[in-house]
């Protein structure tokens, strides 16, 4: 792993987190999320990030009901999610990170996908969420992904061309510290979640896992939510935030639809480093390099 920051990201990179709440019809959540990203875009970013499941109910229920199949080149009909995030990539002309949507294979199984576009509206990669929101908080939220959605299997770390390379996890993904350590053995200067914590989760760790997964890393940590909708809808946390390597909220956002930008700069990643060395300090004799494992 560089132990500096300018090997790791090349330039500065000015970031947005797009926070609104999804609502029942799919083509109104499209709209919104495209005229958001031009938004955003007019603002002068090269990256974008919406987030979790913003063109469909967060509900195990319908999940179905709004999945598409994925592929390099959707077909508006039978995708236009991916479609329509392919498009406004080229428009906005930015590294566009769609958030995620319930996505079909053909054998029939569904899963809570992000879909990464180049500026050119090339789909880079794709993560499938890997660890699926399975809980039951007395007095609290109950939840259960796996009674729709199958989980993911591969760790994904994407190579925005000019910049770097960032990790992908999706909201819960964020809780298991492995998935972020090995996106930044692997050279990411950022960890990016797409989410939608709840109120009862929200406010215990949404910030503690975003600042811990920067400072366990020292790197950039970027957490784009859904803004907070009126009930029945999901209960969503909001509060989209992006963390410097050291820990420190750099933008952050209310309960409320919002836009945060937010320029992360390689100095500050190398400083953080020379500051505190961890990379050298690490006991490879005592425990593994889990990024050397995958």
């Amino acid at each position: 792993m560089p132990l500096l920051g300018d090997e790791i990201l090349q330039r500065p990179l000015k970031v947005a987190c797009i926070q609104i709440a999804s609502g029942p019809n799919k083509a109104v959540n499209i709209a919104r999320a495209r005229e958001k990203v031009l938004q955003a875009a007019a603002g002068g970013v090269s990256l974008v990030v919406l987030p979790e499941c913003f063109n469909s109910p967060y509900s195990t229920a319908r999940f179905r009901e709004y999945a598409e199949p994925l592929s390099s080149c959707p077909d508006l009909t039978e995708a236009p999610t991916f479609a329509a995030l392919a498009q406004v990539a080229q428009d906005a002309g930015v590294f566009l990170i769609g958030g995620s949507i319930p996505e079909c294979d053909q054998a029939g199984k569904i899963y809570n996908t992000c879909a990464v576009y180049s500026p050119q509206g090339k789909l880079l990669a794709s993560h499938r969420k890997m660890h699926l929101f399975d809980i039951n908080i007395p007095g609290g939220m109950s939840f259960r992904e796996s009674d729709t959605l199958s989980s993911g299997n591969e760790i994904t770390i994407v190579d925005l061309e000019g910049y770097g390379k960032i990790g992908i996890g999706i909201c819960y993904d964020m809780r298991f510290a492995e998935l972020s350590t090995i996106a930044a053995r692997k050279g990411a200067f950022a960890l990016v979640f797409p989410s939608a914590f709840n109120t009862t989760t929200g406010p215990l760790h949404w910030e503690l896992l975003g600042r811990s997964r920067a400072v366990d890393n020292q790197v950039y940590s970027i957490l784009c939510s859904q803004s907070r909708a009126t009930p029945p809808s999901y209960p969503a946390w909001g509060y989209s935030m992006v963390s410097d390597p050291m820990g420190r909220i750099v933008a952050g956002a209310k309960e409320s639809e919002d836009i945060i930008y937010a320029t992360l700069e390689p100095g500050v990643i190398r400083e953080s480093r020379q500051a505190i060395p961890i990379s050298y300090q690490k006991r490879y004799d005592v425990y593994p390099d889990i990024g050397k494992l995958v």
